[in-house]
């Protein structure tokens, strides 16, 4: 009992500070990203941090699968190094008695990574959309705040509005840039005003300007076109709040079964894989651990991480397998997990009946030496 107690105290340290290092990575990584899409303007600042925890949470499962598989090899290769495995041997015990206390911490994880995969990965990406949708549509909105210039990405026009009368609802000396492929033009006014339509379009209606359109593409020719106006309107598309479906990805687990597109069952077999593909990389770990003193400390680590990537590649393409209808999801399960199955059976005879059993039985089948005269 003394003995569990303190596996699983190491086993969860361990767990912790590689979760830890992981998460670290990921979220450079989020950032790096974000903050280059809200330097190009494509995304306001002030989003980054909810976009970030929304991504983060989508990552945890193979990010919790990950940290549990790293932190059962680096405790029992701890063991291997400091002879603790030959004294556990040396009891009468073998590879086969760790299972239990390595299962005992594994479980839990792999619950919580099944439940986050099937459950609260995917409203998190649905929390994502929305919220992106809503910054957007924000961003639109705001387009006339007196002092600045404000592109409107989507109609790439850029707005610039000298003051606002709030009790008036009037604009003053408004100036609009857009840049149309099929030439740029320019418009300024004196003043105006927004103006809803009934299907939901905002405009703005200018009052007393000129406008001034190039009439080619080619700057070479230099053709212009200027106008004069007393009232001319610019709509401003893209500032609603877009209510489309959802990619594959931001769905439920139910609503994906309830469809059965290729694509969606592709993503259930991907989150149900995730923790179940856990299980058998925790009980792979134990003979992985394994620690020759002629090879280096390394060795076990770099065999064991290649076969993490391996199994995550292989799942990426059964997953395509399955968007492209060349097998179902069930049989990709059942080949993938039996796969993996076999190849935990596989490892655990190599070093159980070959590395350990054998060299114990050969040890025990040489004859005493004879006593000397």
């Amino acid at each position: 009992m003394i003995f569990r107690r303190a596996l699983l105290r190491e086993l969860t340290a361990n767990a912790i500070y590689v979760f830890v290092v992981l998460v670290a990575i990921l979220l450079t990584q989020f950032l790096i990203k974000l903050i280059g899409a809200a330097s190009s303007g494509s995304l306001p600042s002030d989003g980054l941090i909810p976009l970030v925890g929304f991504r983060l949470i989508s990552q945890l499962p193979p990010l919790i699968v990950i940290a549990m598989f790293v932190a059962i090899l680096l405790t029992l290769s701890r063991a291997w190094r400091d002879s603790e495995m030959a004294i556990w041997m040396s009891c009468g015990q073998s590879l086969l008695a760790w299972v239990r206390p390595v299962l005992t911490f594994a479980l839990p994880m792999l619950i919580i990574a099944m439940v986050l995969s099937t459950a609260l990965s995917p409203w998190a990406e649905r929390r994502s959309i929305e919220y992106r949708r809503v910054l957007e549509a924000r961003d639109e909105l705001s387009v006339l705040a007196p002092g600045l210039f404000q592109e409107l990405r989507k109609t790439r026009q850029v707005y610039f509005v000298e003051s606002v009368n709030l009790i008036e609802g009037v604009i003053k000396n408004v100036f609009v840039f857009a840049d149309d492929p099929h030439g740029a033009w320019t418009v300024r006014a004196r003043q105006g005003f927004l103006l809803p339509d009934t299907r939901g379009d905002r405009y703005v209606i200018l009052e007393d300007g000129n406008r001034v359109r190039q009439l080619n593409a080619d700057p070479a020719t230099r053709e212009y076109e200027l106008a004069s106006f007393e009232r001319y309107g610019i709509r401003m598309t893209g500032n609603e709040v877009t209510d489309t479906s959802f990619e594959e990805r931001a769905k439920d687990t139910l609503t994906l079964l309830r469809e059965g597109s290729p694509s969606g069952l592709g993503q259930v077999f991907y989150r149900v894989s995730v923790p179940l593909a856990g299980l058998a990389l925790a009980l792979l770990a134990i003979p992985l651990a394994y620690v020759n003193p002629r090879l280096g400390r390394s060795v076990n680590l770099i065999i064991a991480i290649l076969l993490l990537m391996i199994s995550l590649n292989v799942m990426n393409i059964m997953q395509a397998q399955i968007d492209r209808e060349k097998i179902g999801w069930i049989s990709a399960l059942v080949i993938f997990h039996l796969s993996l199955a076999a190849l935990v059976a596989a490892v655990f005879y190599y070093r159980f009946r070959g590395a350990v059993a054998f060299h114990r039985g050969d040890a025990a089948a040489d004859p005493p030496p004879a006593a000397a005269p």
